[in-house]
């Protein structure tokens, strides 16, 4: 493997995954457009989860069969079976379909992703694991800033996503597309080791990567309730313009990747997750005590600090420390404990808000994000 990071095979997966990241971003006014079919809240809502309720099922299946040796086959089925699953959601107008459709998006998109993370990790030095992420992570972001500028700036109305869906099935294709330009790794003409059930019992037995393992539905558990939650508070509080608060978290989080990535390898990455983590949930608690908008952006610009260190350090932590052919499966069992975050955080949210309002709500996701912090603290520090 090269010591350089940036080589044609990793900035070829980065464009992969920014193909498959943009198909999701396209879908930021799903709700309006399934309101414009005539579909009923209650449906809608759960159209709306129907791709994570897929994703989260059908991970812990392919996981252990998607090795560096099958990711390049698991990806083109993925790539194919999700430009139909968005030639389907493009045409059809019933719910039934739709949320079929919508379903068969989430398992195509996870087969994607889970085997772009194997191929990833051939590529990325050890000793540059900290930015490789970061970068990885910032490409995630890029197309959340960008889409609603674009809708806006073409003037794309809800009603008209259905075409935006169809014309994106191209960008499934392109990342199967790219897979022919991708070098052979040597890696891929070796017999699997790291990916079986028996690995995943091997990884979840190691205790550091345990404790990472949790740390990372707890950081994603308190930002998607955070996330989920935000505007309904800020409306509650009388607060202008708090939907801001995530557009400025997010540039946040960008510009931490892009001109702090390099710094992410000179430290140590226990400590820093733990003080990003610990700074993550003093911005998350203050939220509360917002009075005015302007403080409440100032707290988007900490939280986005925040979250734009830890959530690709955990990643990079969770390669350090693992076993080199078990790289692949720990980073997609690290992304299925997101998953596990981003579905337990809004349900918590769902029940803690009526027992005790917002400020139990926002109280239980710093103290989520506290409790990260501390799992991290208890890590063995060896060589990290």
């Amino acid at each position: 493997m090269s010591n350089s990071l940036v080589t044609r095979p990793f900035l070829l997966l980065c464009i992969q995954f920014l193909a498959v990241s943009t198909i999701v971003a396209n879908f930021f006014p799903l709700q309006e457009y399934l309101t414009s079919l005539g579909m009923p809240a209650a449906s809608a809502g759960f159209i709306l989860g129907a791709d994570a309720l897929a994703a989260l099922i059908v991970q812990p299946f392919i996981t252990p069969l998607i090795t560096a040796r099958t990711a390049r086959r698991w990806l083109l089925a993925g790539a194919l079976i999700l430009a139909t699953a968005l030639i389907m959601e493009g045409t059809c107008n019933s719910e039934f379909a739709f949320t079929l459709a919508r379903l068969l998006q989430g398992a195509g998109f996870i087969c994607v992703v889970a085997a772009i993370m194997p191929l990833f990790v051939l590529c990325i030095p050890r000793e540059m694991s900290g930015r490789a992420f970061g970068w990885i992570s910032l490409v995630r972001l890029i197309p959340y800033a960008v889409v609603p500028l674009l809708f806006d700036l073409f003037k794309i109305a809800p009603s008209a996503l259905g075409g935006v869906i169809r014309w994106s099935a191209l960008l499934a294709l392109l990342a199967g597309a790219l897979l022919w330009l991708l070098p052979r790794f040597p890696q891929e003409q070796e017999p699997a080791t790291g990916a079986s059930f028996a690995g995943i019992k091997n990884s979840l037995s190691d205790r550091n990567l345990l404790l990472l393992f949790a740390a990372t539905v707890l950081l994603y558990a308190g930002y998607a309730a955070t996330f989920f939650y935000l505007k309904g508070f800020g409306r509650a509080a009388g607060l202008g313009n708090s939907g801001l608060f995530f557009t400025v978290a997010t540039v946040m989080m960008m510009l931490v990747r892009l001109f702090g990535g390099s710094l992410f390898d000179r430290f140590d990455k226990r400590l820093m997750n733990m003080v990003f983590l610990a700074l993550s949930a003093i911005g998350t608690g203050l939220i509360l005590s917002a009075t005015n908008a302007t403080i409440l952006l100032g707290l988007a610009v900490v939280c986005g600090i925040g979250w734009g260190v830890v959530m690709p350090l955990l990643n990079a932590l969770i390669f350090d420390l693992s076993r080199p052919e078990a790289r692949g499966l720990n980073q997609n069992l690290g992304l299925l404990m997101l998953q596990c975050g981003f579905f337990l955080g809004p349900l918590a949210g769902g029940w803690l808000l009526p027992q005790g309002g917002y400020p139990l709500l926002f109280g239980a996701a710093a103290c989520a994000l506290l409790l990260a912090a501390g799992l991290v603290m208890l890590i063995r520090n060896r060589d990290v």
